[in-house]
């Protein structure tokens, strides 16, 4: 009940009584009026919820920040008329629509705009109902079920050619120390026929001269590889906006696509249970939805990742490393651990992801702004390319302005 009723309900009361005791009979009139309404108000709007189906028209995907549009279909099934229907719908972004009235049979289609903040899959299963209708004393819910799914993917944000991923300066390091097989422009040697090898490569002049299926063997050819390390040990929930995991995630896959871009490969790297796990070669939907469903929570520290990259980083010529400035992340600790990556891969480029500029970031551990510099001069001093990213940063700007060059 609200406020109204009880006023209404104090009114009547007090008319009544006063009516009663001076046999003032028009007084009693009064308090009737002012008590119908209460009553009525309290058993009609639960009839106004009656018989009426909802139907949300919701994509099925969406990247982080966009505005979308997200229908919701009113169906009156029942007999009689439905007045003031508020809708209630929390997918995507918590939204209230309001339907003056809805004659028998009608059918209404409500748009709303919605903004797409939280990254990850977005499964609501119904939308609240409810009215006060027609006075407005008491107010009635009912949960209408609406099944609807939308996967937000990571802000994607358009690259030109980033410095950083050119031409590693010491590309022995970036290839294996023997040729390995494969079909690249380099020629090995003749071999016999094995079951799966193309008859396009079949050398017909060793074949007549042996008598047997002969076919000539190639150098597997060499790609430039990128490996994006994010840090997911934790992160800290935004109202209205992207969290220091969400701009992780945005950097790994604007920087990504990127690389595909130019031909190179792409490994992403986090950790899931105390424990490194990756996705390669993937296409632009596994890779977006991998970054989309990544949560905090991986049981890993930058460092302590690092550390157990092991085979991710063959074939590496960059290796980036996507981690807000969590306490954990000391330049005591992370300074060795990225100095060792920097003696395996050609070029280490390290974005930090400044926590302290986020709202709510006093609820978790973090470095502040002069253990910051404390931690991009180490870094920098083991020989890393380092990148600050304050909330609200312009991606592509603090990216293109990147030096090509490995930090002195």
């Amino acid at each position: 009940m609200r406020r109204r009723a009880f006023t209404l309900a104090g009114g009547a009361l007090l008319l009544f009584l006063v009516g009663t005791s001076v046999q003032a009979g028009w007084l009693l009139v009064l308090a009737a009026c002012l008590a119908g309404p209460v009553l009525a108000g309290l058993v009609l709007p639960r009839r106004m919820v009656r018989g009426i189906e909802l139907e949300r028209r919701a994509p099925a995907e969406a990247f982080q920040g966009d505005d979308v549009r997200v229908g919701l279909v009113v169906h009156n099934r029942s007999r009689g008329p439905r007045l003031a229907l508020e809708l209630r719908d929390e997918h995507l972004d918590p939204t209230r629509a309001f339907v003056r009235a809805l004659a028998p049979g009608e059918t209404v289609i409500v748009e709303t705009r919605r903004t797409a903040w939280r990254r990850g899959a977005h499964v609501t299963s119904d939308v609240v109902l409810a009215s006060a209708a027609p006075f407005g004393v008491a107010e009635r819910r009912r949960r209408v079920p609406v099944p609807s799914a939308t996967v937000v993917y990571p802000r994607l944000v358009r690259l030109d050619e980033l410095a950083f991923l050119e031409s590693a300066p010491t590309p022995e390091r970036a290839i294996h120390s023997a040729p390995r097989l494969g079909t690249g422009p380099d020629y090995l040697g003749i071999r016999e026929y094995r079951v799966g090898d193309s008859m396009r490569y079949v050398h017909w002049p060793s074949t007549a001269r042996l008598g047997t299926l002969m076919v000539r063997e190639f150098e597997r050819e060499q790609t430039r590889r990128l490996v994006v390390v994010i840090d997911s040990v934790a992160d800290v929930p935004v109202a209205g906006g992207a969290t220091p995991l969400d701009v992780c995630c945005s950097v790994a896959a604007s920087v990504a696509f990127a690389a595909h871009g130019g031909g190179r490969g792409v490994r992403l790297v986090t950790a899931a249970n105390g424990e490194p796990v990756s996705v390669a070669r993937g296409e632009r939907a596994e890779t977006l939805r991998w970054l989309a469903e990544l949560r905090a929570g991986g049981g890993l520290r930058a460092a302590e990742l690092a550390d157990r990259l092991g085979d991710d980083l063959l074939g590496a010529a960059t290796l980036l490393l996507a981690m807000p400035t969590w306490r954990a992340n000391d330049p005591d600790e992370l300074g060795p651990a990225v100095e060792d990556l920097v003696q395996r891969v050609p070029r280490v480029v390290a974005v930090l992801v400044e926590v302290d500029t986020f709202d709510g970031a006093a609820r978790v551990p973090h470095l502040d702004p002069n253990r910051v510099d404390a931690l991009e001069d180490e870094l920098r001093a083991r020989g890393a390319l380092v990148i600050r990213l304050a909330a609200g940063s312009d991606l592509a700007l603090a990216l293109a302005r990147s030096p090509a060059g490995v930090a002195p």
